[in-house]
């Protein structure tokens, strides 16, 4: 069993122990250990606030990993306050249209998706998407990242047709960039089909 050798709170800064402690919450992330990572990366967080503050970027990078073991065990609440201090810590370094600010926003509608809140998350991912065409064109993976998630977001709420059609686009956008066989291009097909099936359902 991965243990935390680390008393907190911490007397002095000690980053190797602490990027240890990092490597076994992503271990234990990875092995579905989230309750433990979480209690871990609460600790590595309080630590990197004391001695680096909210603001350097190994400190918001400590945020972004416990709001993601804390999704994994629904503690949606929380992620959303820490992915929305990420945000406006990286608005005021980076600017609105950052591909980094755009990442955090992006982290924090998948939040809003995976707590069911999909009418929450719908403008917010047509917000990214847009300023993530404009900023890093429509073929950048992020985009069509962002594309596979607003068509996940209207198939959720039930909005079909207009799924279907953002989903052919993307297989055909993929096609183009990735290949007819890549993983990501086979996941979309898959996901289209679904749509159609439902549609036609309803």
């Amino acid at each position: 069993m991965l243990r935390s050798n680390l008393i907190f709170p911490a007397k002095e800064f000690n980053p190797d122990a602490l990027s240890r402690l990092e490597a076994q919450a992503r271990e234990l992330h990875s092995a579905k250990r989230n309750a433990e990572a979480v209690e871990i990366l609460r600790n590595v967080l309080a630590a990197r606030l004391k001695f680096q503050g909210e603001r350097h970027f190994q400190t918001i990078n400590a945020r972004s990993g416990l709001a993601r073991s804390l999704r994994a065990v629904n503690r949606f609440e929380e992620c959303f306050l820490l992915y929305s201090e990420n945000i406006r810590i990286h608005q005021h370094k980076l600017g609105p249209e950052h591909p980094q600010t755009l990442r955090s926003l992006s982290r924090l509608a998948n939040t809003y998706f995976a707590a069911v809140r999909y009418i929450d998350a719908k403008p917010m991912f047509e917000g990214i998407l847009e300023r993530r065409i404009r900023v890093l064109g429509r073929d950048h993976p992020d985009t069509l990242r962002s594309r596979s998630s607003l068509a996940n977001t209207l198939a959720a709420l039930g909005l079909y047709k207009e799924a279907v059609e953002l989903y052919e686009e993307i297989i055909e956008d993929r096609v183009r960039v990735l290949g007819s066989d890549h993983d990501r291009t086979e996941l979309s097909r898959k996901r289209l089909e679904t749509a159609r099936q439902a549609a036609q359902i309803r």
